[in-house]
């Protein structure tokens, strides 16, 4: 008797034995998109577990962090060579504004900095620059309105090719400042025991919540709240801080 385990975050699928799925398993890993998703099964004949996640053909554990309860195997962004970059960016996205729990449960914090910065970058880039740009449309008459201003003096083209260049520039060095302000607050309320590098990943990740900036006039706002939100169940979840 077979069963057919279906991925919910890429459709991924596969026909697996039920003697093959070990007794007690309440999670799979995808091995196409690296999401974990429950297993919801009648009891199945006896077979060794492992940590609750089922090794099953097709659908396999990486393997578990010591004192982990689940394994660490990065975000789907960091798996664009396997999902692509769409559904990495979007799984992604979807998994900070909706599940950062999850997302960040599984978050690894010992590959280095380089996937969350390009991560936090792009999302922060794009979030920022919408801001911007629903502020101008406040204004009638654009920039010019103020006859005072300087930038009122330059094409409003000019104005945002200028920004398209200074805005990712501005987002960096937001990320690193504000990863260092916060890491060391936590190493004074004795937290931040995985490192700098857990406190960077969650900075940069929780970046997505700038994508709400899409939204006009109070997009930004709300983006802004729930970002604070996002660290604070990023930071419980990927560094033991209460």
């Amino acid at each position: 008797m077979t069963r057919e385990l279906i991925c919910p975050y890429c459709r991924f699928s596969k026909a697996i034995s039920r003697e093959k799925i070990p007794e007690g398993a309440k999670r799979v890993l995808c091995p196409q998109c690296g999401q974990r998703f429950d297993l919801s099964i009648p009891e199945a004949s006896p077979r060794p577990a492992i940590d609750g996640v089922a090794a099953v053909n097709g659908f396999e554990s990486p393997g578990e962090e010591p004192g982990m309860g689940n394994s660490r195997d990065g975000a789907p962004w960091e798996k664009r060579d396997r999902v692509g970059l769409w559904q990495g960016t979007w799984q992604t996205l979807k998994g900070v504004l909706f599940s950062p729990g999850k997302l960040f449960t599984g978050l690894t914090f010992t590959d280095g900095i380089k996937e969350p910065l390009a991560f936090g970058l792009l999302i922060g880039s794009i979030g920022s620059m919408f801001t911007l740009f629903w502020q101008f449309l406040m204004f009638s008459g654009g920039i010019s309105a103020f006859d005072l201003s300087v930038l009122g003096q330059f094409p409003i083209g000019l104005v945002f090719a200028v920004l398209l260049v200074f805005v990712p520039i501005f987002v960096t060095a937001g990320i690193f400042f504000y990863t260092t302000a916060l890491h060391l607050l936590l190493l004074i309320v004795r937290g931040g025991g995985n490192g700098y590098e857990a406190t960077f990943r969650v900075v940069s990740y929780s970046q997505a919540t700038q994508v709400l900036g899409l939204v006009p006039v109070i997009g930004s706002w709300i983006g802004g709240v729930w970002q604070v939100v996002v660290q604070i169940i990023g930071l419980r979840e990927i560094d033991d801080t209460a």
